[in-house]
C-alpha cells in the first residue's frame, strides 16, 4: 500500500490481520497524513494481528494543538486523547524513516508484540503538550529501537508492565522526561519486566528519568535486567515539578508497602550537564531497595562547577571515570 506526496486528510485508520501475503505488507508513505481535530478512538492510525508489516517513511501528523488547549483549561470536556500509531498483537514489524508529529496522546504505543524495530524516526511535540510520549512499550518482547530522535512533552520511551528484551541504542532524545521504566504495582497481579536499553544516545534539555517505582495494591514485583547505557552530549535540566529526580524514587503512600524492587540497571557513557546541584539522585524503597546498580564513565557537570550526587536505599558500583563522585 502506498501513500503518494501531498497532503491527506484521515479520520481514523484500522487494519486488522492476519495478513494473507506470507512476506507481510508494506505500506509506504511519500505525503503526509494528518488527522482531524477530534478523532473517536483511543488510537488514530492502528495495526492489530499484523504480522510482517513494514511501514516506511512520510509524515503522520496528529494534530494535537487543539486538543492540548482543551485539556488546558479545566472548564471544559475534552474528548479522550489519541494515540497516532498503535501496534497491537503482532510479530516481526519494522517501522523506519517516519515522522511522527503533535499526537493528540502516546506518538507510538507497542502493545502485547514481538520483535519490533523502529529505526530511523523522527518524534516532534513541544515541550509542554501534555501526556505525548514517544513511544509506549507494553507486554512486548524483543524491541528495538535504533537511531531515532524524539523531542515531546512526556517520555521520550517509556516501557511497562510485561515488558522484556527492549534495546535502545542511538537516540536523541529531548525535550521531554528521558526514558521512563515503571508505573508498576498499580493493579493487582499486573506483571514485573525486564529491560535492555543500549547506548549512543543523548538528551537535549530534560532530564532522565529511567525509572519511577509506584505504589499499589499488586503483589510485589521484580523489575530487573536493565542497561540503561544514554549516550553523551546530555544537557539535562528538570522540568516537571511534580518529577524532579534524575533517578528512582519511591511515591510516598500511607500505610502501603512499596511494591516494585528495581535491580541490575547500568547507566554508561554519559555526559553533559544538569539544571540543578543534585545531578544523580537514586532515592529508593527502603522496603524494596535499588541493587545492582553500576555507572561507568558518567560526567555530568552544574553550571560549569561539579555537581553532586544522593543515594538512598541503593546499592551498586562505579567504574571509570564518574562525576559526580559516586554515592553507590
Amino acid at each position: 500500500m502506498r501513500v503518494p506526496a501531498g497532503r491527506f486528510l484521515l479520520s481514523k485508520a484500522y487494519f486488522k490481520g492476519a495478513c494473507r501475503s506470507a512476506a507481510g505488507v508494506v505500506v509506504a508513505i511519500d505525503g503526509t497524513v494528518f488527522a482531524p481535530p477530534a478523532v473517536d478512538s483511543t488510537a488514530w492510525i492502528m495495526f492489530h494481528y499484523a504480522d510482517g508489516l513494514a511501514i516506511r517513511g512520510g509524515t503522520l501528523d496528529g494534530q494535537g494543538r487543539a486538543h492540548w488547549a482543551c485539556r488546558a483549561d479545566p472548564g471544559r470536556k475534552c474528548p479522550p486523547g489519541t494515540t497516532t500509531l498503535d501496534i497491537s498483537q503482532s510479530k516481526g514489524v519494522s517501522i523506519k524513516k517516519v515522522t511522527l508529529l503533535d499526537s493528540k496522546n502516546v506518538h507510538m504505543s507497542i502493545y502485547d508484540s514481538t520483535g519490533v524495530t523502529v529505526q530511523g524516526v523522527r518524534i516532534v511535540a513541544p515541550a509542554d503538550s501534555p501526556n505525548t510520549d514517544g513511544i509506549h512499550v507494553q507486554l512486548s518482547r524483543h524491541v528495538r529501537i535504533l537511531g531515532t530522535t524524539i523531542g515531546t512533552g512526556d517520555d521520550c520511551v517509556s516501557m511497562g508492565p510485561g515488558t522484556s528484551d527492549v534495546l535502545i541504542r542511538n537516540i536523541k532524545c529531548g525535550p521531554g522526561h528521558g526514558i521512563s521504566i515503571g508505573s508498576l504495582g498499580g493493579e493487582a497481579g499486573e506483571g514485573g519486566g525486564e529491560e535492555r536499553d543500549g547506548g549512543g544516545g543523548g538528551a537535549d534539555g530534560h532530564a532522565e528519568r529511567p525509572a519511577d517505582q509506584d505504589l499499589g495494591e499488586a503483589q510485589p514485583r521484580l523489575r530487573h535486567g536493565g542497561r540503561l547505557l544514554a549516550g553523551h552530549h546530555a544537557r539535562r535540566a528538570q522540568p516537571h515539578r511534580r518529577r524532579p529526580e534524575l533517578l528512582p524514587r519511591p511515591r510516598p503512600m500511607p500505610r502501603q508497602e512499596l511494591r516494585v524492587r528495581i535491580s541490575d540497571v547500568s547507566y554508561t557513557d554519559i555526559e553533559g550537564t544538569s539544571a540543578t546541584p543534585v545531578a544523580v539522585k537514586f532515592d529508593c524503597s527502603g522496603s524494596n531497595p535499588c541493587t545492582g546498580f553500576r555507572l561507568s564513565n558518567v560526567r555530568l557537570t552544574y553550571q560549569d562547577k561539579p555537581a553532586r550526587s544522593l543515594c538512598r536505599n541503593a546499592d551498586g558500583s562505579a567504574s571509570g571515570v564518574v562525576s559526580p563522585r559516586s554515592c553507590l
